[in-house]
């Protein structure tokens, strides 16, 4: 016997063999494309066993196992939401708008992932800092211009303390953001009279609206504000 130095894979895995193990996983996939992770979740052998033997790409494994497939009248289908794509606001507030409508409302996350979505949920809150402030910034989009309040100015009360005067914010007329958002998170981004909503229906702008006016002494929090569609708003007027 020659003895060397250099090893060789005692179990060497033959090429057609991978072929056969990466046909039958794609199979348990329904044919759909699969990524290394998913492929080792559900294979007898490793990916990265695979990926050496194609010049250490997944994308030429994936080549060489379309052929396969071919050869035998099958195809491997893309997947519906690519991992690598950069998709555009356009393209983000397209996919919600058709979910949107499809459940016709604004939809949760189960709701989302069972309507085969062509942008993964995680991309909206990754690209708008979270799900609520994703659909506002759909809301928006849909009308054309940011969320209309009942009157941005802030009150400015002046209130007297051991000090003297003193000017006070306490009660101010100016709705912050993130209230904005649990007004619109509660009433499901549609009017609270009539239901409309900009995602449904062309041309309706929604407000943010005090319960009891703020003229009145109706305070900006929560269980004072809600959602109203300009219509509703202009006939509510100032009404309490």
């Amino acid at each position: 016997m020659e003895f060397k130095f250099q090893r060789h894979q005692i179990n060497k895995i033959s090429r057609e063999e991978m072929l056969d193990e990466l046909e039958r996983v794609a199979k348990h996939f329904n044919y759909i494309e699969f990524g290394r992770r998913s492929f080792d979740k559900v294979a007898r052998m490793s990916s990265s066993v695979i990926r050496k033997s194609f010049d250490g790409s997944w994308k030429i494994t994936l080549r060489a196992l379309k052929q396969r497939l071919n050869s035998k009248g099958l195809d491997l289908n893309p997947r519906t939401i690519s991992p690598n794509r950069i998709f555009s606001d356009k393209d983000l507030f397209g996919e919600l708008e058709r979910v949107w409508k499809k459940v016709g409302q604004r939809p949760s996350k189960a709701e989302w992932e069972s309507s085969r979505p062509k942008v993964s949920y995680s991309s909206y809150k990754q690209r708008f800092g979270g799900w609520t402030n994703a659909c506002l910034n759909f809301i928006e989009y849909k009308m054309g211009h940011k969320l209309i309040l009942d009157n941005p100015q802030k009150n400015i009360k002046i209130r007297e303390n051991n000090r003297g005067l003193k000017l006070s914010k306490e009660n101010k007329r100016e709705i912050p953001l993130k209230l904005r958002l649990k007004v619109l998170d509660r009433d499901n981004f549609r009017c609270a009279y009539c239901g409309r909503s900009p995602a449904l229906e062309r041309g309706v702008t929604l407000h943010i609206d005090h319960k009891m006016p703020f003229s009145k002494g109706g305070e900006t929090k929560l269980d004072n504000l809600q959602v109203l569609c300009s219509d509703c708003n202009l006939g509510k007027g100032n009404a309490d």
